[in-house]
């Protein structure tokens, strides 16, 4: 494979095959979206926070920063200079930046070169779709994970060098941008290199200085952690933990909601996994290199690691009742970790397997990613599509909520409050840039935050039915956004009044089939706008 060091030019043109690659798979995909991205539920919130006077009567927007801190204050910054749209695909391109160069700086240390990287990697977005079970991405919108994400990539490859100090500062840089994505990531790196201390014979000065420097570039992070951990829970029926981990966000939480077919995949990996490690200790190092040899070895020890949380999470779920452990999202990190490195070292092995043949298996590679790009370049289109046709389709929105919402934009006061439907209309607040109520997509991070929710979205569906579709087993999620929008649409009319009451407001959103006795203000084809 060769051992000679990379050049600039070599690593510069890695760098920008993932970052076209990472692009062809998501640059354009639901730019401020609510889908699969968070756009716009994140980066209003960016906006609000370095400018209080945007949307200054919006519950939701004066929501607690948390760990969001650092990347509200870079996001909102950009927003405000250069609008939503453009720093969702500039933030995006950092992001894919920081983890481009991360992987590439991997795979020289890994031995892989640039047809078999793009390969594992297509690989890994295109066939595996980045995650195992838990629905967590690493490239997809501009929110705080992603460039957590490039920094824990970056963070992986000086951790295959051995280079303990730049580890733990990258590591902490990410749990600052995300607290449990760089959290969990410093865990499992703690406990590789718990495995190699005696090998190592690393000082405990050396240690602790490793530690202090993670303390002190994961200082946004950890303030968090503190106000999370000691910041007590209003007495309530339901607790927030609950409210979270069962009634919003299972897909992410809560395995008892997975089904089964998971558990094969998972298997899978793990034995492919398992089989190169074997591989490489039952091969003379030197026909390898014993560098790359060893960089393998400890990549998938890292993997190995971030798979110790994902078992506990899955152990204790059935035990969890209030979801008090689950909420901390111990299946995000080997969601992503384990997909991404499996692959990484199938290429590895496949690579060595054709080592006295590699211009056969460079045009493999390349035909092997031509023919995975020719099967994904609809979807591209499409993407392109929505690019270009911004804010519409892509973004779910109908053109007549872009009617409404430009009427509201242009004829209300600007601390006018708008009751609206709770399961959907998402994109009213940085469109119509007027207060509203509460969204089922956008869930405040503090308890208090979580149970206001909570009662919020209760008092738009007119009752707590809608919550009873939830619980320990299901991923109800689909089935509660229904029983919200159901409950919303047979609103009376003293319900309504009642609901603008209790919140000050000054408008009511209703689909043209919900006739209300209230004055109307607009109507287009579906929506009808009523004034008190």
């Amino acid at each position: 494979m060769g051992n000679s060091a990379p050049t600039l030019r070599q690593t510069s043109i890695s760098v920008l095959a993932l970052v076209l690659l990472f692009s062809f798979y998501r640059l354009f995909h639901d730019n401020m979206g609510t889908g699969n991205q968070n756009e716009g539920d994140v980066l209003p919130l960016a906006r609000h926070f370095v400018d209080p006077s945007w949307i200054a009567g919006d519950w939701y927007l004066n929501q607690p920063a948390g760990y969001r801190f650092l990347f509200q204050a870079i996001a909102g910054k950009l927003i405000l200079g250069i609008g939503f749209f453009a720093t969702s695909i500039v933030g995006r391109l950092l992001g894919y930046s920081l983890i481009a160069w991360g992987m590439t700086r991997i795979s020289q240390r890994l031995g892989l070169r640039l047809p078999t990287l793009l390969l594992s990697v297509c690989v890994w977005l295109f066939i595996c779709g980045q995650r195992l079970v838990a629905r967590e991405w690493m490239i997809g919108g501009f929110e705080a994970k992603v460039l957590a994400y490039g920094c824990i990539v970056l963070a992986i490859s000086f951790f295959l060098e051995n280079r303990d100090r730049w580890t733990a500062a990258l590591l902490g840089c990410a749990t600052s941008f995300h607290v449990l994505v760089g959290g969990w990531s410093f865990l499992a790196i703690v406990g590789c290199w718990g495995l190699r201390w005696k090998a190592r014979s690393i000082p405990l000065s050396e240690g602790a200085k490793i530690l202090a420097l993670y303390g002190i570039t994961a200082s946004f992070g950890i303030q968090a952690v503190l106000t999370q951990l000691f910041t007590p829970a209003p007495p309530s029926l339901l607790s927030p933990s609950y409210i979270y981990v069962f009634l919003r966000l299972p897909h992410h939480l809560n395995p008892q909601s997975w089904g089964y077919q998971w558990r094969i995949w998972f298997m899978l990996y793990l034995l492919l996994l398992l089989g190169r490690v074997w591989q490489l200790r039952s091969t003379d190092p030197a026909v390898l290199g014993e560098e790359f040899n060893s960089a393998q070895q400890r990549l998938a020890e890292f993997a190995a690691m971030s798979v110790v949380p994902f078992l506990l999470g899955v152990a204790i779920a059935p035990f969890d009742a209030q979801g008090s452990l689950l909420q901390y999202y111990p299946f995000r990190l080997a969601d992503v970790i384990l997909p991404m490195s499996t692959c990484l070292l199938m290429g590895c092995g496949l690579q060595q397997a054709f080592v006295k043949r590699p211009r056969n298996w460079t045009i493999a590679c390349i035909l092997i990613v031509s023919l995975i790009g020719s099967f994904s370049f609809s979807t591209f289109q499409k993407q392109l599509t929505g690019f270009l046709q911004f804010s519409g389709a892509e973004q779910r929105i109908s053109p007549e909520e872009k009617q409404l919402y430009a009427w509201i934009r242009t004829h209300t006061p600007k601390d006018a409050v708008l009751v609206s439907p709770p399961a959907d209309m998402y994109g009213l607040t940085w469109m119509a840039e007027r207060p509203t109520i509460a969204k089922y997509k956008f869930l405040p991070q503090g308890k208090a935050g979580i149970l206001t929710w909570y009662e919020r979205l209760s008092d738009l569906a007119g009752s707590t039915a809608a919550w009873s579709r939830g619980g320990r087993l299901t991923d109800g999620r689909d089935e509660i956004r229904d029983e919200l929008a159901i409950g919303y649409n047979h609103l009376t009319t003293a319900q309504a009044k009642a609901l603008m009451q209790k919140y000050a407001a000054h408008y009511f959103v209703a689909q043209v089939e919900q006739t209300l006795d209230l004055p109307m203000a607009y109507r287009n084809a579906r929506y009808v706008l009523y004034g008190r």
